[in-house]
């Protein structure tokens, strides 16, 4: 990959987060101003954390800094075809957990 590619690709990236951030305010922002202090405002903010929990996870966090290596490792070693295969165990794992926990979470619900 050259370097004007490199460059690109991390300015992409880069504005990509800026912007993430930026909205993230603006969430932030309006959640305050329509709902205040009150329990709409912790409910929503209980739901909330555990697909943030995963985002951060997946897209930020320690499993793309684990996956990623080794995801290039089996696409140079092994092939194309079971890069893809590999991935698509991984997101179908994670997929399962989440459906587990989104289960129980349901399950244990106090309504």
């Amino acid at each position: 990959m050259g370097t004007d590619k490199v460059i690109k690709a991390a300015g992409v990236v880069g504005l990509g987060t800026f912007l993430s951030r930026i909205l993230g305010l603006l969430r932030l922002q309006v959640i305050a101003y329509t709902f205040g202090y009150s329990a709409i405002t912790d409910a929503f903010w209980i739901g909330f954390t555990l697909p943030n929990l995963l985002r951060s996870l997946l897209a930020e966090g320690a499993l793309s800094t684990a996956f990623i290596p080794v995801f290039s490792e089996w696409l140079a070693k092994k092939g194309e075809k079971e890069a893809k295969r590999l991935a698509n165990n991984v997101l179908n794992i994670l997929m399962l957990l989440l459906v587990v926990v989104v289960g129980l979470g349901i399950f244990f619900a106090p309504w």
